[in-house]
């Protein structure tokens, strides 16, 4: 192995070390988060057992080299139909309801 391919995979090894790093922290603040259990509380009080999966993505790129329209490409946000395609079912209106979260008719 070449200095060069040594130094990029070390590069890359660091990368994978502080995005593990990340994620972790990210886990612990969901799961300490008072609010997020309140939340869940409610939701279990309702007479609902639930599941929380959460997927985060992360876009890496040279510093100066990822703009906001690359991030939004890879996440799969923004863009004109970014909200065009989300539709609340009835069910899920009742179920926000259930929580006391309030409901936009138009916007669904």
């Amino acid at each position: 192995m070449s200095n060069g391919d040594r130094q990029l995979q070390e590069g890359e090894d660091k990368l994978r070390r502080l995005v593990q790093n990340l994620e972790k922290s990210i886990e612990q603040a969901i799961a300490s988060s008072p609010q997020v259990e309140e939340c869940l509380g409610r939701i279990r009080e309702e007479g609902y057992e639930l599941s929380l999966v959460l997927q985060a993505t992360l876009a890496f790129a040279p510093r100066g080299e990822l703009n906001q329209e690359q991030v939004e490409e890879v996440a799969g946000i923004g863009g004109a139909n970014a909200l065009a395609s989300f539709r609340m079912s009835t069910l899920d209106k009742k179920f926000l309801r259930s929580l006391k979260i309030a409901v936009d008719e138009e916007a669904s």
